[in-house]
């Protein structure tokens, strides 16, 4: 089970800021978002270390980021999106 606690806010440590290659990850991602038109489809195949479904997240988590919405879908090992 889970301990909770409070304590006075000024007294709470900040968050941890991203490191420079996770910003560079999510602005990458979001660039594919921006990249694709509304008549086409996004395709990511993953390289090793990767999975279609850590793809899918990072592309529907860059989308809300940038104010818009993706749908994504696997299909043959690749991550399909479309952006609205």
């Amino acid at each position: 089970m889970v301990k909770f606690s409070t304590v006075k806010a000024s007294a709470a440590p900040g968050p941890m800021k991203q490191t420079g290659r996770l910003t560079a990850r999510m602005r990458q991602y979001e660039d594919y978002v921006n990249s694709v038109k509304s008549d086409e489809a996004g395709k990511l195949t993953p390289e090793e270390g990767e999975t279609t479904r850590g793809l899918a997240l990072r592309i529907s988590r860059a989308a809300k980021r940038v104010g818009k919405s993706a749908d994504t879908w696997v299909r043959d090992g690749s991550v399909y999106f479309v952006v609205s």
